[in-house]
């Protein structure tokens, strides 16, 4: 069995994550767990091995609310250059990662990437992630890694047939997988609702994607457009599809699956009534600045959301539309697009919030008594409390850090 020292970790700011940035600060740890936060002068006689981190920080770990671990051996999509699709061509971007994803590749192969890109997110300060992938077998990817995984199994089938198929798998699978939809063009409206009802007796997060792009609103309003054509292509029945002729946000609440565990991740293209039907049915939003922007799609209304107190977390989404898995890079993206953010509420989304809308506020998230001892010190020479969330929110990829375990 592993030992744990009795640690005191010293930093000339210790950021809680729940409470105010503590000025010349420590934090005692005894058996993998905080024992106690607060100035290093309150902590210092305490019988503890004293660790200085002059010129550091010490922060919670940072949480991942969307993920695909299992697209990141086709990381050359994020990178393509002159062959991607052109800004907002969701269904031409689909169509290249459907294109990619048919070639037979090793089962070795997509392993490997996977697990490198998870060793990526630990070495870049995250413990939690919420990841999405095709595969069953994908929920053993993280057995014996340091960053706990969320994995749900996305699920398609519009109309017709395939959501016949997909209805019938979803009675086969076992009540300990975590099972969801993909999107409103891409799941049914049964299959919503049969996805979310077997959530709900879980207790489960529900996450989904939700208004990633216009092409995905003018389907869902005119049952029109390139996500028809695409749709065809693929011999999906469409015409057996009626069309809500609605937002995405509002179609979901249609289906009455819209409430406090549904997580609605990039909300990009969702107008001022949807937020305002967000906030009152206590939904969640994820966003992934850093995938939005290189897919071209817009920028979600963030500061309209918080307006209305909608919970707001971050996500990575995946390396097939996102060159670089890093939440302090979506920080920085996110504050480049809104430079109106209060720094405090943008690094809250990637910490905090994401890890109570996890399920794991208990352990991570925060820096207080009874959390994981698994903190980060990072390289930073601010010089007072508020220096501090600005250059961790606005620095990026640029960040240094290392693990307190």
């Amino acid at each position: 069995m592993q030992e744990y020292p009795r640690y005191l970790y010293r930093a000339p700011f210790v950021v809680q994550g729940n409470g105010p940035i503590i000025a010349d600060g420590a934090v005692l740890t005894e058996d993998g767990l905080v024992v106690a936060v607060g100035r290093y002068a309150e902590l210092k006689d305490l019988d503890a091995q004293l660790e200085d981190y002059e010129g550091h920080v010490i922060t919670p770990p940072l949480v991942n609310c969307h993920a695909h671990l299992e697209l990141s051996y086709l990381s050359g999509l994020a990178t393509a250059g002159s062959d991607s699709p052109s800004p907002g061509d969701m269904t031409g971007w689909i169509r290249s990662l459907l294109a990619a994803r048919a070639e037979n590749i090793e089962q070795d192969t997509v392993h490997d990437a996977a697990l490198m890109a998870l060793a990526t997110l630990y070495a870049g300060g995250c413990r939690g992630v919420a990841d999405i992938g095709n595969r069953p077998e994908s929920s053993f990817l993280a057995e014996g890694f340091k960053t706990e995984v969320l994995f749900f199994l996305e699920m398609f089938g519009l109309c017709g047939e395939s959501e016949e198929s997909a209805l019938a798998a979803l009675s086969g699978f076992a009540a300990d997988v975590r099972c969801t939809a993909h999107a409103p063009y891409s799941t049914g409206a049964r299959l919503i609702q049969a996805l979310k009802k077997r959530a709900g007796r879980e207790r489960s997060l529900f996450p989904m994607h939700v208004a990633e792009s216009a092409q995905e609103i003018e389907f869902l309003r005119t049952g029109s457009g390139p996500f028809r054509d695409f749709l065809l292509e693929r011999g999906v029945a469409v015409d057996s599809f009626t069309p809500p002729g609605m937002g995405a946000v509002r179609y979901l609440d249609s289906l009455g699956v819209l409430d406090a565990q549904t997580l609605c991740v990039h909300a990009v293209h969702v107008d001022e009534e949807e937020i305002s039907l967000l906030a009152a049915r206590g939904g969640a939003v994820c966003l992934c600045p850093a995938s939005n922007r290189y897919m071209g799609v817009g920028t979600a209304p963030v500061e309209k959301m918080l307006a209305q107190g909608i919970p707001l977390v971050l996500g990575t989404d995946s390396l097939a539309s996102n060159p670089q898995l890093n939440l302090w890079q979506e920080m920085q993206v996110l504050r480049q697009d809104h430079p109106a953010l209060a720094p405090e509420a943008v690094f809250a989304m990637a910490s905090v919030n994401g890890s109570r809308l996890l399920g794991l506020g208990g352990r991570l998230g925060t820096v207080a008594p009874g959390v994981s001892s698994s903190l980060l010190a990072v390289r930073c020479q601010a010089k007072n409390e508020g220096d501090v969330l600005e250059y961790l929110t606005s620095t990026g990829t640029d960040i240094k850090l290392e693990w307190l375990e």
